[in-house]
């Protein structure tokens, strides 16, 4: 069978499928310290048709001694033939090799990758190890393989190291041996699984004790002395599995489930079978001392990984262009996962923010579909996005509530149990909802996933004849004012609340058409209606005056999700020229009333900053005085009933709250107390971690940091320095990684580029990205910060290649005076890669400087009056 290639871009060529893999024996000696690592493999295939050529994947490897064993015994030697712009190696026997099964080995030999993909040195000052990330194309750089999704087989390791190491993979371990001065660590073979789930790590590890649940043993991994630090992310594995074997109705498949925490690694974590790899800080805490929001990070990060091992790594896309379905369904997952089991977390109010960064990128005219078709590996990191992580489960999330649990479950499980250890495609899954539920679903799906953007719903109400109807119509929304109109159309399940004099109600209805209408029971006066209850709807909404100027005098009676959902549809009007910004801004200060901290939360982080952000650009100092007062006025009296100390027994939500009154008027108000507060709390944290609520601690730490001066500066690096060789958590160390970023004198911006300079001894990659992201996000900072991104490109193509979409949409933060110099290096680098990314940061660079103009005079004005 001849290969499937759909592109003529080399980088776009697939595997032949004649001959495939079905057990792979990996013999590899790798050792930290070394920056090479060599081995030997025997995988069994399986022969389709007599062939004389078998071609696998491999990146920058040495292959000798290669040889085909036919299953009767005749041996074929190899001549191999590296093709690097296609990442693979031809092997030509010297001989017609018979269909059926055979043996390929060969002896290779390879190089630590200087990325953090394939195998490579993960290392934060004096801690490193070797550990692995395979996906998308990583695994090709470990062992020459099959390296696409549908070619999946069983992997069986033997690891030979230096003493003192510990060894972790896919497998189970079943011996470890002693061999002259190494040690060789024998593990069992793994279920068939694709090649981007394959890991290896080698380190000084140590583990949490042992817990076994259902029969399955379950370990948290660390650098030794940390490994304490697993316990919490234990507790919520322990309770995952049985709800996971319950609700996909299939018991785990791998074995074991080992999760290793690592101090420099470039996805967040990665859902290798077996052997989950995670970022420490999203992985190792201290209950005592870690905040609600660390804690419902690593308790969501590690659902989100556990659920791929049923969706994704038990069954697995057929292509890359279906990745959104193992991310958005993963995503879902852990949120409804996380809800059911720890409902005090109110996660769905927590991970809004994401589905509302999913709106607003797909408002964009450039945003693309869910599901998104590529043809090249490096054109799969393109998909790695809110587009396929938030909006894919945001609108996971809508079907779910229009099929009902029940019926959803029923569907997922059929799924299950007919694509394990198999591939599959949305299709298939789509096609077993419907059987399940009786809807349909496939219908439905195609608007959401098919195409890109969203539909903004515009609402009324009529009473006629003593009945009330709702009038809705769809069209789609962009960001941009005067947008070419669309024809696009979506079935859009939507839910409608509101309160008579009866009470508070729900009606449901699909809208299919363009425009509809439907009655609703309306017992007396109709005080108000809401078209999106609870935000469970990937739309916008649009109330006409009447509705609004209701709702407007009902605030109080939307749910803290509404109230959020509001604000940002709200805002969205504004971005697209259909609503000016004061009525937004008095939307802003009457909700600031609230008590609630998700809501109070997302207006300080969201729409203060948004604010700010645009005062700032504007120079106005009589204006952005009149914020800091407006800002002081709507929370000094928050404050006053807080505190800034925390009471005994008072619960966590009031901490929370605390903690964004206090970041409101130290950042935004820039009031003096508040200020010498944040300062004194980051005094008595410095000394005593534990000595400041941990929820509090962070924004104090900020904000002392946002009005310090070079002796704070220079006092704050000491102190993460001493924190990074310290028995401190990641949480306490990376509390300070990102303040140097927050400093405003520019000679300590330079600082902060000085150091980030000295490279990972300073800041580990990851926190690297961080400062860049965030010193590329600040008007006052964005120059320079840009010229850094520029001067040290090649470094992040070479340590990150698989950020490079994310950097390029990013740079659409950066004003447009800066545009014709993005445009050219953009044009330099990219050679034609990544068009969609650089065309969304354009487009939002242009709507960014069209809201800035347009908007101006109306922001002035609000601010000094």
């Amino acid at each position: 069978m001849t290969s499937a290639t759909p592109s003529s871009d080399p980088k776009a060529y697939r595997l032949p499928t004649t001959v495939r893999p079905r057990h792979y024996e990996i013999a590899l000696d790798a050792r930290p310290g070394r920056e090479t690592f060599s081995g030997s493999l025997r995988v069994q295939v399986s022969i389709a048709a007599p062939t004389n050529t078998i071609e696998l994947h491999a990146r920058d490897f040495d292959i000798t001694n290669a040889r085909l064993t036919s299953a009767s015994g005749q041996t074929f030697a190899a001549h191999v033939a590296p093709d690097a712009e296609r990442e693979i190696a031809v092997f030509t026997l010297d001989g017609q090799a018979p269909a059926g099964g055979a043996t390929l080995a060969f002896d290779f030999s390879g190089r630590l990758s200087p990325s953090l993909e394939g195998l490579f040195l993960s290392k934060d000052g004096p801690d490193e190890m070797l550990c692995s990330q395979c996906e998308a194309t990583g695994a090709r750089a470990i062992i020459p393989c099959w390296d696409e999704p549908t070619f999946k087989a069983t992997f069986a390791w033997t690891i030979t190291t230096s003493p003192g190491q510990t060894v972790l993979t896919n497998g189970k371990l079943l011996a470890t041996e002693p061999s002259g001065e190494s040690v060789v660590w024998r593990f069992a073979p793994t279920q068939p699984m694709a090649s981007y789930l394959i890991a290896l790590a080698i380190g000084q590890f140590a583990s949490t004790s042992e817990r076994t649940v259902n029969g399955v043993p379950l370990r948290i991994w660390a650098l030794k002395g940390k490994e304490q630090l697993g316990a919490f992310a234990l507790d919520i594995t322990a309770q995952l599995l049985p709800f996971y074997e319950d609700y996909f109705a299939a018991p785990y498949h791998f074995g074991k489930l080992d999760n290793l925490g690592v101090p420099n690694f470039g996805a967040g974590a990665m859902e290798n079978a077996g052997l989950i790899i995670s970022q420490a800080v999203v992985l190792l805490l201290d209950e005592k001392a870690a905040s609600r929001r660390q804690e419902l990070t690593v308790a969501e990060v590690t659902a989100h990984e556990f659920a791929h091992m049923w969706f994704g790594d038990l069954v697995t896309m057929r292509w890359w262009d279906d990745l959104w379905l193992n991310e958005a369904f993963a995503s879902w997952m852990s949120y409804h996962a996380i809800d059911t089991l720890r409902p005090q977390y109110r996660v769905w109010d927590e991970v809004q923010s994401g589905a509302d960064a999913a709106l607003e990128a797909d408002a964009l005219a450039s945003s693309h579909p869910i599901y998104n078709p590529v043809a090249t590996p490096r054109a799969v990191m393109e998909n790695f996005d809110v587009i396929t992580y938030q909006k894919g489960g945001a609108v996971l999330r809508m079907v779910h509530d229009f099929l009902g649990d029940e019926a959803f479950r029923a569907g997922l499980r059929s799924y299950m149990a007919e694509f394990a250890e198999g591939n599959a495609t949305g299709a298939d899954l789509w096609r077993h909802l419907q059987q399940a539920s009786q809807q349909p679903v496939s219908k439905m799906m195609e608007t959401w996933i098919l195409q890109a953007g969203h539909p903004l719903i515009e609402v009324s109400a009529t009473d006629a004849n003593g009945e009330t109807r709702v009038q809705v119509s769809q069209r789609r929304f962009y960001s941009a004012a005067n947008a070419p109109a669309s024809d696009q159309l979506w079935q859009v399940p939507m839910q409608v609340r509101y309160e008579d004099d009866a009470g508070v109600h729900t009606a449901r209805y699909l809208l299919t058409e363009r425009s509809a209408s439907f009655a609703i029971p309306v017992s007396g006066e109709l005080r108000w209606l809401y078209a999106n209850a609870n935000e469970i709807g990937f739309y916008r909404q649009r109330l006409d005056a009447a509705l609004l100027a209701k709702l407007r005098a009902s605030l109080t009676r939307l749910s803290p999700a509404e109230q959020k959902g509001l604000l940002r549809d709200q805002w969205a009007l504004v971005t697209s020229g259909q609503q000016a910004i004061t009525p937004y801004l008095d939307t802003v200060a009457a909700l600031a009333s609230s008590n609630d901290e998700t809501l109070i939360g997302e207006i300080v982080r969201e729409h203060l900053a948004q604010t700010h952000t645009l005062l700032e650009i504007a120079g106005d100092e009589q204006a952005l005085a009149g914020y800091r007062a407006w800002v002081a006025q709507l929370f000094r009296d928050k404050i006053a009933a807080l505190g800034y100390e925390p009471k005994p027994g008072e619960p966590v939500e009031t901490a929370r709250l605390r903690a964004s009154v206090l970041s409101a008027l130290a950042n935004d108000a820039r009031d003096p107390e508040a200020i010498a507060q944040a300062r004194a709390l980051q005094e008595r944290e410095a000394s005593n971690p534990a000595g400041v609520d941990p929820n509090l601690a962070p924004v104090a730490i900020g904000a002392a940091a946002r009005a310090g001066d070079a002796a704070t500066y220079e006092r704050f690096l000491t102190l993460y320095q001493s924190r990074k060789g310290g028995e401190f958590t990641p949480d306490q160390v990376e509390r300070y990684a990102g303040t140097f970023a927050l400093f405003e004198p520019p000679e300590l911006t330079a600082r902060t580029f000085a150091l980030m300079d000295q490279g990972e001894d300073t800041f580990p990659f990851q926190s690297q990205l961080r400062l860049m992201f965030m010193l590329l996000t600040q008007p006052r900072t964005q120059s320079s910060a840009w010229d850094y991104t520029k001067a040290h490109w090649d470094f992040i193509q070479q340590r990150a290649p698989f950020l490079t979409p994310r950097m390029v949409e990013l740079s659409g933060v950066l004003p447009e005076t800066m545009r014709a110099d993005v445009v050219a290096f953009w044009e330099a680098q990219l050679k034609g890669e990544f068009a969609g990314p650089f065309a969304r940061a354009l487009e939002q660079m242009d709507q960014n400087a069209e809201l800035r103009a347009r908007t101006r005079a109306d922001l002035l004005a609000y601010f000094k009056q």
